[in-house]
């Protein structure tokens, strides 16, 4: 964790000095769908897994989307549906669905390959809080804090004076971590009369699609 944080401060310095002309930027939304698996490991009992899917929209901005600078700085934060289903029903618990707040830090270095078009690859910092429920023991109640890493790659189309659409795909490493309360237990894998308190550690393995669609500024080229 002290690692993540130490490099999202450099890479926010970095990104700072980069912006020689704070108005050429694209500010517009975005919406994002990927899928993988998320390895659950409770304090107590065995652990097990999870297909996980997720899908995401909200505001979107990027410091450079049809300029030829060496570095730019691409944002979402949005609201995200995290889904988790049984996988050759490694427990009782159904489909189980998270709701909660999404940002994604995105740091790429590129340039124009043709006028309209730009390329970047870099690293993207993801952080999550969600909260939700299986949809078989909905008194048992499950809230997480996720923080992600791993590589992104963007493409830029840029269309007419103002408009630019925005492609990314990458890979998510995330560990979440956080607790479920409720009439559940972990040692009979079933409803219970009395409440239990479970923390958990998840690592979840995500590849995703993003589109976004902004709009740029004046100072954009």
């Amino acid at each position: 964790m002290k690692t993540l944080k130490s490099l999202f401060a450099a890479l926010t310095i970095l990104c700072f000095f980069s912006l020689p002309d704070a108005h050429a930027i694209g500010l517009g939304l975005y919406g994002s769908t990927g899928g993988g698996t998320a390895d659950w490991s409770p304090d107590t009992n065995a652990d097990f897994r999870k297909s996980s899917e997720h899908l995401s929209y909200g505001f979107a901005l990027d410091t450079a989307p049809a300029n030829d600078n060496l570095f730019n700085y691409n944002l979402n934060i949005g609201y995200d549906r995290f889904s988790n289903k049984n996988t050759k029903h490694s427990n009782s618990w159904e489909n189980t669905d998270f709701d909660g707040f999404l940002m994604s830090h995105n740091f790429g270095f590129g340039g124009l390959i043709t006028p309209s078009t730009r390329v970047w690859f870099g690293p993207e910092l993801r952080i999550e809080w969600v909260e939700g429920a299986p949809s078989n023991f909905s008194d048992y109640k499950i809230r997480l804090f996720g923080v992600g890493f791993g590589p992104v790659l963007g493409l830029n189309f840029n269309f007419g004076e103002r408009l630019t659409g925005v492609f990314k795909v990458g890979y998510q490493n995330v560990q979440y971590h956080g607790y479920g309360r409720g009439r559940y237990s972990h040692a009979t894998d079933s409803a219970s009369l009395s409440s239990n308190d479970y923390d958990y550690d998840i690592r979840e393995k995500l590849v995703y699609v993003t589109f976004e669609f902004l709009a740029r500024t004046s100072g954009s080229k």
